[in-house]
């Protein structure tokens, strides 16, 4: 890990993968961040979705995802002793995160001006599903339908006919964990120069905006209203030289050529010179105005070879592309291995590769990463370290206040 945020102290209430995935990236960067976890129930739930896990997978790659580095704490904040606890913890803390609902904070009594307090200096962050003001102020969220489907990324990504694909992955919550990161970087800075802490609010629809914004801004230059036909650029239409095309092996690669000048160069490497003497395809004009004619002479080339045949063909081409690799694909590319993008994390039951956390610094690798805690691994240290006996940790265990 880095050294950024060494002597840092995070104290996470947060369950899931949204605000989670801001603990680690502050994990990343050195902070201490200790992970308070329910003791009923197992913990944080996601620790429980076994539905997601492949048959003798020892680890659950969703909870991993979103709590590695940390330490683990099983305190029962619905008793006033485990809260006490808890606000000891917040006192000699930098950063407070959760995305609990309105509701469970007000009843633990962890809201900001419960909190702050205690410690004025404090960076209290909060992640909602849909914001701290109006209607759905609230609502609980998820991922998919808060910041994917709400936001217009599905029906951006919808086909013409069929229905909308599924998500691919975590997208609003892991993005919108590392800009949260970022927003808690800021305040801490501002902290820095001022000794004022903040609150700091972050939403999953908030984030799956932002990814849209162009569209949603471009619906708002065009003067588009709700109710009315609205066309977004989706997969299998647009510029010829900006899609995807199928190879012979049934892959996939995508050129992405924003550029009109690149285009004689992959002409050639295709074994198609004769393209560039075609008047249909002269220029950009010409291109688009033939987009069809393009396509159906692009994909007859690129499916006469396999993808593997195409990556040495195309390595050193002055366009941009990329193959359509999968999972297993990218954690053994030498490209994301030297560069850190994919990097090692040290388990005791077998180390894994996962995705490096955004932003590298002082030209180094991130380092060797932990794995994600036990359930309550850290208990007893974490309140040896507030000045608890082991006597007084025990009567705790005893009413129930610690797992």
């Amino acid at each position: 890990m880095y050294d950024l945020m060494e002597g840092v102290r995070v104290i996470e209430v947060a369950e899931h993968t949204f605000v989670p995935a801001a603990g680690v990236v502050l994990a990343d960067w050195g902070a201490d961040v200790i992970k308070i976890e329910r003791t009923v129930g197992g913990g944080d739930p996601a620790r429980n979705m076994l539905i997601l896990q492949r048959p003798g997978q020892t680890r659950n790659e969703y909870f991993e995802v979103a709590n590695r580095g940390k330490r683990s704490v099983a305190l029962d904040l619905t008793q006033d002793a485990g809260r006490e606890q808890l606000y000891r913890l917040v006192e000699e803390a930098d950063v407070f995160t959760t995305n609990l609902r309105t509701s469970a904070r007000r009843k633990m009594k962890i809201e900001p001006e419960d909190l702050m307090v205690r410690n004025p200096r404090l960076i209290y962050a909060r992640g909602t599903g849909y914001g701290m003001q109006g209607p759905m102020a609230e609502h609980g969220g998820f991922d998919y339908p808060s910041s994917w489907c709400r936001s217009g990324s599905g029906f951006a990504q919808t086909p013409e006919s069929g229905p909308p694909p599924q998500q691919p992955g975590s997208v609003g919550d892991l993005t919108g964990g590392a800009t949260l990161a970022g927003a808690i970087s800021a305040a801490l800075f501002r902290r820095e120069r001022t000794g004022k802490g903040a609150v700091v609010d972050h939403a999953l629809y908030l984030m799956g905006a932002y990814i849209m914004t162009q569209s949603l801004t471009g619906a708002s230059l065009s003067g588009a209203k709700p109710g009315e036909p609205i066309t977004l650029r989706r997969g299998g239409g647009g510029h010829p030289l900006v899609r995807l095309y199928r190879t012979k092996d049934d892959r996939w690669l995508s050129l992405c050529f924003l550029q009109d000048r690149w285009f004689a160069d992959l002409a050639r490497r295709l074994g198609r010179e004769d393209l560039l003497a075609d008047e249909r395809f002269v220029d950009e004009p010409a291109k688009m105005a033939n987009a069809d004619a393009l396509v159906e002479e692009l994909q007859s080339a690129f499916e006469t070879k396999t993808l593997a045949q195409w990556n040495e063909i195309l390595f050193t081409m002055e366009g941009v592309w990329a193959p359509l690799l999968n999972p297993a694909e990218v954690i053994h590319d030498q490209q994301a291995l030297e560069s850190g993008i994919i990097t090692r994390v040290s388990a005791g039951d077998g180390d894994y590769l996962a995705a490096s956390t955004p932003g590298q610094f002082d030209e180094s690798p991130i380092g060797e990463l932990r794995a994600s805690p036990g359930y309550g691994e850290h208990t007893d240290e974490v309140m040896s370290e507030l000045g608890l006996s082991a006597d007084q940790i025990a009567r705790l265990r005893g009413d129930s206040v610690l797992l």
